[in-house]
Formats: structure tokens, C-alpha cells, sequence
């Protein structure tokens, strides 16, 4: 009953707002399994694409793509696992992927032909991906426990890896 309400509400606060028809060439799939999870995605411009895929219990995961060409992939599994994308400008692509416990991913993107990917396995990690500009390349993984990475890149052309194991 909660959930009948809750999509009820949302198509009435849409309906009320005078929201646009959207564009067919937008793609969103979002598979759910376990119990407590929250998925936001909003996409606006033409060929953005979106998949989030989560099992386990008590994940969250929002989404915001903006522009033309853009796409996002958001796989976590596990527990109170949190992701947040955001994507702005012509074909970036983020790919996140968590297993495990208390893992929390951000990436940002604004500008053109960006490619991030986050991959986090054990428990306690958090990284943070922030790229504006163009053509420009993040690689994030993460195992062990409490590991703790934020990178920032502005401009064109710029590479950055990083992996980090072991236990804090």
C-alpha cells in the first residue's frame, strides 16, 4: 500500500508540474532485489542511457545525466551500499561497481567524451570521482577496508589510476 502511494504521489507531483513527454531515445533499466533500496534517475537531453542493478539490502543510488550521448552503469551489491552519478555534457561514460559493506561512490562528470569507473570491494571505502573538460580517464579500485580516494581532474587529456588494498 505504501508503494501505491508513493507512485501515486509522484505521478500526481509530475502531472501537476507540466513535465514534457520524453524523448524515446533515452534508455533507463533498473533491476531491484532485497529490501530498502532507493533509485533516482533523471535524464535530459537525447541518447542517454542508465542501468542500475541492485541486490542485497539497504542500497541507494541517484543519477542525473544531462546532454547528448551520455552513460551511466551502477552495479551494487551487498549492504548499505550508496552511489551518486552525475553527468553533464556529450558522451561521458561512469561505470560504478560495489560488493560489500558500507561502500559510498560519487563520480561528477561535466564536459565531453569523459570516462570514469569506480570498482570497490570490502567494507568502509569511499571514492570520489570529479572531471570536468574533455577527454579525460579515471580508474578507481578499492579492497580491503577503509580505504578513502577523491580525484580531481580539469582540462583535457588526463589519466589517472588508482588501487589501494589493505586494512585501516
Amino acid at each position: 500500500m505504501k508503494r501505491i502511494l508513493s507512485a501515486a504521489l509522484a505521478m500526481a507531483i509530475l502531472a501537476g508540474a507540466g513535465v514534457a513527454e520524453a524523448q524515446g531515445r533515452n534508455r533507463v533499466q533498473i533491476d531491484q532485489t532485497g529490501r530498502g533500496h532507493g533509485v533516482a534517475v533523471a535524464q535530459n537531453g537525447d541518447r542517454n542511457g542508465s542501468v542500475t542493478v541492485q541486490g542485497g539490502r539497504g542500497h541507494y543510488s541517484q543519477s542525473v545525466q544531462s546532454g547528448y550521448n551520455n552513460f551511466l552503469r551502477v552495479d551494487q551489491y551487498g549492504t548499505r551500499n550508496r552511489s551518486t552519478t552525475q553527468q553533464r555534457g556529450e558522451a561521458n561514460l561512469a561505470v560504478t561497481a560495489q560488493d560489500g559493506l558500507r561502500l559510498q561512490a560519487q563520480t561528477h562528470q561535466y564536459g565531453y567524451n569523459n570516462v570514469a569507473g569506480t570498482a570497490q570491494m570490502g567494507t568502509n571505502h569511499r571514492a570520489i570521482t570529479d572531471q570536468a573538460g574533455s577527454n579525460n580517464a579515471s580508474a578507481i579500485i578499492q579492497t580491503g577496508n577503509g580505504q578513502d580516494v577523491t580525484v580531481r581532474q580539469t582540462g583535457s587529456g588526463n589519466i589517472s589510476v588508482v588501487v589501494q588494498s589493505g586494512y585501516n
